[in-house]
């Protein structure tokens, strides 16, 4: 028996309507049950896959049997963990930091720039990603300070020409495209191998389900710009059945475990 999906439908989440779309029975998650904690009633012994919203996801984890729909290990993907392994394929220099330190660094000096990127730890964005001014960060810092105890990404800015999102288990691709703004192109051979090297190295860490998203730049380099999970990341323009078929793979050979 196909496993069951549980679609969390969200009008900021385009990839789970185009999920749904392709499944002939899909159980959605609506938005005011997911905050009451009220799950839709699944088959006893049915395998599940969940799909939505990262919030979403997060809660359907913490639920008992429920909780294999969902596949990521949010602990994981931060960069605090992932970066000792990966961080030679980052093509940058990088920091982490105390959000509250940010202000006292000596933020020219260490990247020889009047600019810095700032993104959080985690996956689950605490403040907008992005490229800042060092000369007008100090308002910034303000408006975000609620999240001064919280780990942050201080980096050297680089520049990408095209970003890839690539889909990854056991280390291997098995969807993908560009990202994020269309039209959606296919993800080359020598940018697929990129992020299976990136993939491999994080599956001896218990992360079989991963999304590489890889930047190329003006020169060509590609470098790792972040890795994400599967259950709550947008599959662009990826190839739906694709998708499907491997995400339902995993939790089937999750249940036979």
């Amino acid at each position: 028996m196909r496993p069951q999906w549980l679609i969390d439908l969200h009008e900021d989440f385009p990839g789970s309507a185009l999920v749904a779309a392709a499944l002939d029975d899909a159980l959605i998650v609506e938005p005011h049950d997911s905050m009451m904690g009220r799950w839709p009633v699944v088959q006893d012994g049915r395998t599940v896959v969940g799909y939505g919203t990262m919030p979403t996801m997060m809660g359907l984890r913490r639920v008992a049997r429920l909780g294999e729909a969902v596949f990521d290990d949010y602990a994981a993907l931060r960069c605090s963990f992932y970066y000792r392994h990966v961080y030679d394929l980052l093509g940058r220099t990088a920091f982490l930091v105390p959000f509250s330190a940010v202000p006292d660094l000596p933020l020219r000096r260490m990247f020889d720039s009047d600019q810095v990127f700032i993104r959080s730890d985690t996956n689950y964005k605490l403040f907008p990603a992005g490229v800042h001014a060092i000369a007008e960060l100090g308002r910034w810092l303000e408006i975000y300070d609620q999240h001064r105890d919280a780990l942050v990404v201080v980096s050297e800015v680089v520049t990408f020409e095209r970003e890839y999102r690539c889909f990854c288990r056991d280390g291997r691709f098995f969807c993908g495209s560009s990202y994020p703004v269309e039209p959606y192109l296919p993800v080359p051979e020598h940018v697929r191998g990129f992020a299976e090297s990136v993939a491999a190295r994080l599956l001896v860490h218990g992360a079989n389900m991963v999304t590489v998203d890889v930047g190329v730049g003006p020169d060509g380099v590609l470098r790792l710009v972040e890795l994400g999970g599967v259950n709550s990341w947008g599959i662009y323009g990826s190839d739906v059945a694709d998708f499907i078929a491997a995400m339902e793979a995993e939790a089937l050979a999750r249940a036979d475990m």
